[in-house]
């Protein structure tokens, strides 16, 4: 049955390329290149109403272009929600204001205290930045905001996301994001292929950039190739509501936690539903976390045939983790739903079933665990699990013993810095239910 639904995942995918194909068939007979004062101003003037305009004025059929090595200061949030068809060529620079002050009463009195900075949405729209490496890029000057979170905070009040990108048979090739406050793209909707993305959330003065998350994903056949993602957190994270979703051919790290699973079951009222993932030729370094499932404690639905394969890991402290157990250390702007954070009762679980982990090589950040997100002791990452040494491969929580089916483990060789020999921590995953584990579910050394 499983290779039955592989099939069916990678046909998709082949009726996905062919309607990318058929997209750039349609006129967009309409054109807008939208003027800059930055450079008359000295980088002082605001070019967001001349943005907005023409969001406005080309909103159907039309391509709008951000003139090829010119800057523009975005200083208040573009909502373009009523796109149809339409090419977006990021072809100069987008700034964000440096007032962190300006951004935080601006985010503070929008209606959801979630404010996105660009928000695009509608049928068939085409983000296109330039091939330039110098061009293209989106500069939110957000080591401001890392440098100003308090000791053992967790990301100041009032930040937005970067872009909400809502769209079916549409595209997003050659995004680059540099120093984004925190979250980047929010990814919905169907059809839609990404590709060439370049995020940078390297911090240089040692303070941690906060919920950076590269992609959260919310939709059905979706496309990610050729990614190159350096943050601290996911770098993409799949969420309730996606099916059919490929994430291959990347490069992520600095202090990323990953190619996650979640987190699914938050709001506990809902059924969380997630099926045919896969996450393919992915190189990981310096990363917190490989391949990850989090799930809340008490949270309830299914997730369904998940794949991690042939990755690539240096100085990975987690390089398989799964949780039913889940919890965010963070502020209440950091949560995906409704629903409690702390005094859940342990009455249910999003099932897992049919997940699988093939080909991981590398090594296990043994000497320096961790990143510089943990402000609590012990550390957020660590709490819960038993006689934690560092040297864990492979980490199941499961939270009941029927919670976990079908997991299978093939072709694991990752290796302790340390030399030691590889161990894992494995909880509920029973035999019976799992008869392709590849492992005994005891804590103890990988064998």
């Amino acid at each position: 049955m499983k290779n039955i639904t592989n099939t069916l995942f990678w046909a998709a995918i082949l009726i996905l390329d062919v309607t990318f194909a058929s997209q750039s068939a349609v006129t967009r007979s309409k054109t807008c290149v939208i003027p800059s004062r930055y450079g008359a101003s000295n980088g002082s003037a605001d070019d967001s109403p001349a943005i907005a305009a023409a969001f406005q004025e080309c909103s159907q059929n039309a391509e709008i272009t951000f003139s090829e090595g010119v800057d523009y200061n975005v200083f208040n949030p573009i909502s373009a929600k009523n796109l149809s068809n339409v090419a977006i060529n990021l072809q100069g620079n987008l700034h964000l204001p440096q007032n962190v002050t300006a951004v935080q009463t601006i985010v503070n009195a929008s209606s959801s205290g979630n404010a996105y900075w660009f928000t695009f949405s509608g049928p068939s729209i085409d983000y296109t930045g330039s091939k330039n490496v110098s061009n293209g890029w989106i500069y939110s000057y957000g080591q401001a905001w890392w440098d100003a979170n308090p000791v053992n905070g967790t990301g100041i009040g009032g930040r937005p996301h970067l872009m909400s990108f809502s769209t079916t048979n549409g595209s997003m090739q050659s995004f680059k994001s540099r120093k984004p406050i925190a979250w980047n793209v929010q990814l919905t909707g169907s059809n839609v292929s990404v590709s060439d993305t370049i995020i940078d959330a390297y911090s240089t003065t040692g303070s941690f950039p906060f919920n950076t998350d590269g992609f959260d994903v919310t939709g059905t056949d979706i496309t990610i190739t050729n990614s190159v993602i350096y943050n601290g957190d996911d770098a993409i994270a799949v969420q309730s509501g996606s099916h059919n979703v490929l994430f291959t051919n990347g490069v992520i790290g600095y202090q990323s936690h990953g190619m996650s699973i979640g987190s699914l079951g938050q709001d506990q009222s809902k059924f969380a539903n997630v099926s045919n993932i896969r996450f393919d030729d992915v190189t990981a370094i310096n990363s917190v976390y490989g391949a990850r499932f989090k799930s809340w404690l008490g949270g309830q639905g299914l997730a369904k045939n998940i794949t991690w394969s042939n990755i690539r890991l240096y100085n990975v402290t987690f390089p398989i983790f799964v949780t039913q157990t889940y919890f965010n250390q963070g502020s209440n702007q950091t949560q995906l739903e409704n629903g409690t954070t702390t005094g859940r009762p342990n009455n249910s679980t999003v099932n897992m079933m049919d997940f699988t982990w093939v080909n991981f090589t590398g090594t296990i950040n043994t000497f320096a665990p961790g990143d510089g997100s943990c402000v609590t002791d012990p550390c957020w990452y660590d709490q819960g699990l038993p006689n934690l040494k560092h040297t864990e491969a492979i980490i199941f929580e499961c939270n009941t013993n029927v919670s976990c089916q079908n997991f299978q483990t093939t072709g694991i060789e990752v290796f302790p810095q340390s030399l030691e020999a590889p161990t894992v921590i494995c909880l509920n995953a029973t035999s019976e239910l799992n008869p392709m584990l590849g492992f005994n579910c005891v804590n103890g050394t990988l064998t």
